[in-house]
């Protein structure tokens, strides 16, 4: 029976250790120690009688013995305050949860510089407090026999070797490198198993001549890729504890506190992917080291919010003889969160990936320019201070500056910089070493305290709007490191929270990193899957419905609307039903809704107070996710948001004024010092979790399959460089596996796009002549003329609309201008014509009247008209979406307010 309890008994991670068994009732009792001092410390929240149900039995080494079972089970049986003795063994776990998040390695001296010399003093105290306590998750300095290091790299090598640029076969035209390299990008791309692999293998060596020098055999193709390995490191952590282990050859946890057994066969190890050879290898590709001088070259407004470079943050590093104002040295935004591997189980990976800020936009996000720092693999969610250690050291080294080479540059020195983190609530919360979402002081931005509030039979932590100062007090470095000081030493009173802040984090002691502002606040996650959801929700659920702000009995003729929308084709996912299909949407469904669907949709639906008041919302989520938007648009939009968070709670109900809500506040302010909301979204992040988990083939050795398909995504544009002659057949079948949906461009038009799919004769109609006539003042003698439906124009793709292929989208709304003026309307094909010996390319546009035009408008009202026009092409500004249904009086125009982020 001892050892089927043992087996059902929760682990316990903290600073205690079982010391034996005991009898009571008949029931064997676990007896633990607590090892070191014990701040007496007060608990309050309801977790100290969660953590404590089970049996346990206490006894201290630094006082005497002590047995409080019976006073444990009292309290929980009456709902009471733990006894003393409970809460200060509470606030000793606690305590160690505080620390799990911050061990420090005490072999290596940390920069702790900051532009202010008291903030510098308190850090520099904080860190030496930190590394002399004997904690389960201290982190060691690896020597260089304990790393794990596996790679089949040989300097040696000759690069042909590498990529193999011996014929297919004798006579033939393509490389065995380039047919390797497209073979391999059509497994990847396809899912397609190892069994799979084989038999393609066999099917093609069949069709070849017999003397082809293509391998034949699943392990020589593996094997082919063995020199795109990038160098990884196993650091061991106890399966029990999650303490990293310096020596594996021990048989048991060192950690006092534990001695479980440990063997490095257990398989409990995290991967760290050296940053040094991932960088040395992105900057040696060719025109890599020129793309990242994009932004030097832009021409942007003071003022005005574009990209990350905007925000004050980069600025701050990018002035005169600032880090960043070398064109060598990188910034980087990071990201980690749990991904799930399997629905039949909790496995889950949790990766730390980065992207280079420097990187124009699209190209930062692209998967073969993402840089996976580390790989965390299991059921338990990682102990940050044992994850965080090797990444920190990584960055510190990248800091001092690391040796590169790149073909027009040359060798030189590049130092790199951590400058922004993008998370959702609870990997925030790990990483800042900070309380949950649920929990008071639980905003990372300011210091509200919150209070709770009845929800149904249970609480919520919510945020009363404070008129008196809505955002604040504000949090900074200054006073988190100082609460940090306090949490650790027990020094402010009973708690070991301050609030809101368990302890130090690990992210205090990144080079120059500003753990407060550097922090994102995540619109996917917030806003979106926070706010929005949350509306629609009290706006439709059934069990709202007695409700003043419910509007359930209207749900059907909300989803009539949605179904019968026709978006563009940048917005990947069709609208789904309200009704049937809310529990399934994505994220980028709620991102359509708010941004475009839901103001037109809503229109007449909900009440004119309520829909005003979403407004407020849908406007200030354009301007912070616009490119190019201003300080006075930003400003705007904190008002909106400001008059939105302080009429929620009367329009709705106090309840739900929770963290996200609050969170509203803080986003003009994300923008101010990040740049637009876009550029540190974890939209971009889940794309790059989704392709990990697919690089996932089967049960076994997952890591090791992950870490495969990065480097194989990581070199591709080597690989193609190397392998693939420009021009070939081989690059386009390349090109049309790694963007697959890439429309077939034509004739180029100057320097303004291109004409997509086949160019047809037609005749015009009378209205169309006359159109034309207009648009040269003389009727043309020409009868017959080149006529194209689709056309990719600087950022957008416009469709006629006497495309008819296309029934379920539409991409013929365009603005343009024409006679200084701007304009909307639909598209209804292209025409090529010479006339006076000068080329014309000209658009048919179906005007729509816009009777309430202001350029800060993003959603407009308009309505069809009969009128015919013609325009250059040139005259496009941009495509927008048009948002009708049936039996509507208007229709509206809705524009986008980036062209950057995608879905």
């Amino acid at each position: 029976m001892a050892d089927e309890y043992n087996m059902k008994k929760k682990r316990k991670r903290g600073p205690y250790r079982q010391k034996e068994i005991i009898k009571k009732d008949g029931l064997p009792i676990p007896v633990l120690t607590l090892n070191g001092s014990v701040p007496t410390l007060d608990l309050t929240s309801n977790e100290s009688t969660e953590q404590l149900h089970e049996n346990y039995i206490f006894e201290s080494e630094v006082n005497q013995s002590f047995v409080f079972e019976d006073e444990i089970q009292n309290n929980l049986l009456s709902k009471e305050s733990p006894a003393p003795e409970a809460s200060m063994l509470q606030s000793t776990i606690d305590h160690c949860d505080q620390v799990d998040a911050i061990t420090f390695e005490q072999a290596t001296e940390i920069d702790l510089k900051s532009d202010d010399p008291e903030l510098d003093d308190i850090l520099k105290s904080l860190y030496e407090e930190t590394i002399e306590l004997e904690d389960p998750f201290e982190l060691w300095e690896d020597s260089n026999d304990d790393e794990h290091t596996f790679t089949n790299f040989d300097q040696n090598d000759d690069l042909n070797s590498d990529y193999d640029l011996r014929p297919l076969y004798p006579g033939a035209s393509v490389t065995v490198g380039a047919f390797m390299l497209l073979l391999a990008l059509f497994t990847t791309n396809f899912g397609v198993s190892s069994e799979g692999t084989q038999v393609l293998l066999n099917i093609i060596a069949f069709a070849l001549p017999f003397e082809h020098n293509l391998c034949t055999k699943l392990h020589e193709f593996k094997k082919f890729f063995t020199n795109l390995r990038i160098p990884l490191v196993k650091h061991f952590y106890c399966g029990h504890c999650l303490g990293a282990i310096e020596n594996t050859s021990l048989k048991n946890c060192p950690y006092e506190f534990c001695k479980k057994p440990f063997s490095k066969n257990d398989g409990n190890y995290f991967l760290e992917i050296p940053l040094q050879n991932q960088i040395q290898n992105l900057f040696s590709q060719e025109n890599f080291y020129e793309r990242l001088q994009h932004r030097f070259m832009r021409n942007t407004p003071d003022g005005t919010y574009e990209d990350i470079y905007d925000g004050k943050i980069y600025k701050s590093l990018n002035k005169e003889n600032g880090l960043l104002s070398n064109p060598d040295n990188i910034s980087f935004t990071f990201n980690t969160d749990g991904a799930a591997v399997f629905k039949s189980s909790k496995v889950s990976a949790w990766p730390i990936f980065l992207v280079i800020n420097e990187l124009p936009y699209k190209l930062r996000m692209k998967r073969e320019n993402m840089i996976l720092a580390s790989l965390w693999f299991g059921s338990q969610k990682p102990a940050m201070g044992t994850f965080l250690k090797p990444f920190q050291h990584s960055m510190k080294n990248l800091y001092n500056g690391i040796e590169c080479f790149s073909p027009k540059r040359g060798a030189f020195l590049s130092k790199g910089i951590l400058l922004c983190g993008t998370a959702d609530l609870p990997a925030r919360s790990i990483l800042c070493n900070h309380i949950q979402y649920n929990g008071a002081y639980s905003c990372w931005k300011c210091e509200q305290q919150g209070t709770s509030a009845a929800v149904g039979k249970g609480q919520t932590r919510v945020f009363p709007f404070d008129e008196a100062n809505p955002k604040g007090p504000e949090r900074t470095v200054h006073n988190v490191i100082e609460n940090a000081r306090q949490a650790l030493n027990g020094t402010h009173g009973t708690s070991s929270v301050v609030k809101g802040i368990k302890g130090p984090s690990w992210l205090s002691f990144f080079p120059e990193f500003d753990i407060v502002n550097g922090i994102a606040i995540d619109y996917m996650h917030g806003v979106l899957l926070g706010v929005q959801k949350l509306l629609l929700e009290l706006w439709f659920a059934q069990k709202h419905s007695s409700k003043p702000f419910n509007f359930f009995q209207k749900l059907c003729q909300v989803d009539e609307r949605l179904i019968s929308i026709r978006p563009t084709t940048e917005i990947t996912r069709l609208p789904r039903t309200i009704q049937n299909d809310l529990k399934y949407w994505k994220a980028s469904e709620y991102r359509s809704f708010l941004l475009y669907y839901g103001a037109p949709v809503l229109h007449g639906i909900l009440d004119q107070e309520r829909w005003s008041h979403y407004l407020l919302l849908v406007n200030a989520m354009h301007v912070l996710l616009k490119y190019g938007s201003t300080d006075e648009e930003v400003n705007e939009a904190e008002m909106y948001l400001l008059e939105f968070c302080k009429n929620f709670p009367r329009l709705y109900n106090g309840c739900y004024m929770r963290l996200n809500i609050h969170q509203l506040l803080h986003l003009a302010d994300c923008v101010r010092n990040l740049g637009p909301l876009y550029t540190h979204s974890c939209f971009s992040f889940e794309d790059k979790n989704g392709a990990l988990i697919r690089m996932i083939r089967g049960t076994q050795n997952i890591d090791s399959q992950i870490v495969t398909g990065v480097s194989f995504l990581q070199k591709l544009p080597e690989l193609k460089q190397n392998c693939i002659e420009k021009g070939s057949v081989c690059e386009s079948i390349y090109n049309s596996m790694e963007c697959p949906y890439i429309l077939k461009r034509m004739k180029k038009i100057g320097n303004i796009g291109y004409i997509l799919g086949g160019i047809k004769e037609i005749t015009l109609s009378a209205s169309e002549n006359v159109a034309l006539h207009n648009f040269f003042g003389y009727e043309l003698i020409q009868m017959k003329f080149q006529c194209f439906k689709r056309l990719e124009l600087k950022d957008c793709i416009v469709y006629g609309k006497s495309y008819t292929r296309m029934v379920k989208r539409n991409n013929s709304v365009i603005e343009y201008k024409c006679r200084g003026l701007i304009n909307f309307g639909q598209v209804k094909f292209f025409i090529n014509l010479v006339e006076n010996d000068q080329q014309y390319y000209l658009a048919f546009i179906e005007k729509l009247r816009c009777g309430n035009y202001a350029p800060k408008s993003n959603i407009l009202r308009v309505s069809k008209t009969a009128f015919l026009e013609v325009i250059p092409i040139e005259n496009i500004t941009t495509s927008c979406m048009l948002v009708t249904y049936d039996c509507a009086q208007y229709s509206y125009i809705c524009k986008f307010p980036n062209k950057m982020e995608s879905d």
